[in-house]
């Protein structure tokens, strides 16, 4: 199968006319990935949409880390690395072969010129992103719970073994939220009243 033909089988490419997907389809390369290896890595600038031919991949959070967090499984026909192309930013998650695994690598893609042609494309990338939203909601509730036993007084959280925990360590223990300290103005006024002021 060519180029032209694969791109025309993925669901963001679905409705652009034959002579633009034949010229992206120039702008793109076929990678192998062999299972385990590292297609993107959390934290990188890279710059390219992959579409996978064959094979699987995973996208995984804090890869190798504490809180390492499998969110999701893609196979043939489906596309990641959208993000960096939307919105220029570093990866926000790690992706890896599950198996070997095939792609088509786009790095040249100017995505906001083809969303000026084709603005269906804007949609298709709006409901993906929804999707995985929906994703890392379910990944959270599942990681830190829907239901967390909190105590009245002083905040604490029931373990599952029946330990109470401060809410502070509860959360950084089961997610990548870390904390900064301040006051809020009630509490400044009531503990340091010589600090406070009313602007």
């Amino acid at each position: 199968m060519n180029k032209t033909d694969l791109l025309s089988r993925v669901s963001v490419f679905f409705l652009m006319k034959k002579e633009d997907l034949q010229r992206i389809a120039e702008l793109a390369q076929y990678h192998l990935f062999h299972e385990g290896d590292v297609i993107i890595r959390e934290g990188d600038h890279s710059r390219q949409l992959f579409i996978i031919v064959s094979g699987k991949v995973e996208i995984i959070k804090d890869l190798g880390g504490k809180n390492e967090r499998r969110l999701r499984i893609f196979g043939p026909h489906s596309y990641f690395g959208e993000m960096a192309l939307i919105d220029g930013l570093v990866r926000s998650a790690s992706v890896v072969a599950k198996k070997d695994t095939q792609v088509l690598s786009l790095d040249q893609l100017n995505l906001r010129q083809e969303i000026e042609k084709y603005p269906t494309l804007a949609i298709e990338l709006l409901q993906m992103l929804s999707r995985r939203v929906r994703a890392i909601e379910k990944s959270m509730i599942n990681t830190l719970g829907a239901y967390l036993p909190v105590c009245a007084n002083c905040k604490n959280i029931r373990e599952v073994d029946g330990s109470w925990t401060p809410i502070e360590e509860y959360i950084a223990d089961h997610s990548e939220t870390e904390f900064s300290h301040s006051f809020c103005p009630e509490c400044l006024k009531k503990l340091y009243p010589e600090y406070y002021k009313d602007d």
